[in-house]
């Protein structure tokens, strides 16, 4: 890279300005650059520009049923005109991860419209909106009737979804109550209560598969619990013993879908380096203590205590984030057709979101 020598450099109130002798191509003569004084001071003190407004978001804060029922429902007009509310649900849903709005006008491009307030909608092979009610001879259990247990979405893609809506537009006659609870507050209370059963489920990493070969298969493998720091890994009891730690610091996402687990596999590059024994006595190990951790920590996703329990009615939407509020429904009655419970969904990635909260935090100074 060239070094471009000014020719004349002053300032102007607030603001540097240069002229360069040799400016760099397609400039026009008179090109001057200018930099205000407090971007100067950012590069020497921190090494960037700092050109972004300054933004922390609020603390995590881990919940069950009985704290998180004393929120109130955003409404729908207040939601979409209002960045003033805007911001009150987007910091709900960072700091607690469930948010519910109301008075939901009954159409399908509804839950694009809430989506969209936010960010762009994440397109799948679902589509970029999709249903969710029953329908004969369904490959996902999310399309009948039946009980659905806690898990989250889409963990077989490389980039899950961090936010999901859904949009009630019609509810049943008789059951599918919407449960959601707080996966945060499950893993803080399993490393409280044991620290290696944590480490585990940080270490061994499970396989989540989508496997339809006549239309998609999709496979990814990760741990139940990510962390922010590598090194972090390591250091579970020394830290937990010294200064007990608020995982909700460190934790970036959860990863629980029983519905698509996939098998324990042996990573192809152990298959060819290894005897077979030597293969699979560490992976049978690992299996075993991931299975031992793994009943721990869903014992504590389905304490009473942590389950909301809600059923939704026609003009609620709920917005959660997918990687860490776990979602489940119960079973309910299918009904005649035209009638049954219908839902309808939208995704989107976590850039659109936290870009969001930015903006209206910069706007709001």
């Amino acid at each position: 890279m060239s070094t471009l020598p000014p020719k004349s450099v002053w300032r102007d109130g607030d603001v540097i300005k240069i002229q360069w002798l040799d400016d760099a191509p397609n400039y026009p003569g008179n090109h001057t650059t200018s930099l205000s004084i407090a971007t100067l001071r950012s590069l020497l003190k921190h090494g960037n520009a700092n050109t972004w407004p300054s933004y922390a978001p609020s603390p995590r804060k881990a919940w069950e049923a009985e704290e998180y029922a004393q929120f109130s429902d955003f409404d729908y007009e207040a939601y979409m005109n209002d960045d003033q509310v805007l911001s009150q649900a987007l910091t709900q849903l960072h700091t607690h991860g469930l948010l519910f709005v109301s008075n939901v006008p009954e159409s399908e491009t509804s839950v694009s419209t809430i989506g969209e307030r936010i960010g762009p909608i994440k397109n799948t092979f679902y589509g970029y909106t999709w249903d969710v009610r029953s329908v004969p001879k369904a490959k996902n259990v999310a399309y009948t009737s039946q009980d659905l247990g806690f898990h989250m979405d889409l963990l077989y893609m490389e980039q899950p979804p961090q936010i999901q809506l859904l949009h009630c537009i019609r509810s049943s006659s008789s059951g599918g109550a919407s449960l959601f609870t707080d996966s945060y507050k499950a893993a803080a209370d399993l490393l409280a209560a044991d620290v290696d059963t944590f480490k585990t489920l940080v270490d061994v990493e499970a396989s989540f598969h989508y496997n339809h070969p006549d239309s998609n298969l999709y496979h990814q493998s990760r741990p139940v619990f990510e962390v922010l720091e590598k090194d972090y890994r390591q250091t579970f009891r020394a830290l937990y013993n010294d200064k007990p730690v608020n995982i909700l610091d460190y934790l970036t996402a959860v990863n629980w879908s029983p519905p698509f687990q996939a098998p324990f596999a042996v990573k192809p590059r152990h298959r060819q380096q290894q005897s077979k024994t030597e293969v699979l006595g560490p992976l049978n190990s690992r299996v075993a203590d991931w299975h031992k951790a793994a009943q721990q920590f869903n014992a504590l996703v389905h304490r009473p205590s942590g389950i909301y329990e809600r059923l939704m009615k026609p003009g609620e939407c709920v917005i959660f984030d997918n990687r860490r509020v776990l979602h489940a429904r119960k079973a309910f009655e299918a009904g005649d057709a035209g009638k049954e419970r219908w839902l309808r969904g939208a995704y989107l990635d976590k850039d659109p979101y936290l870009s969001k909260m930015r903006v209206l935090h910069g706007a709001a100074k």
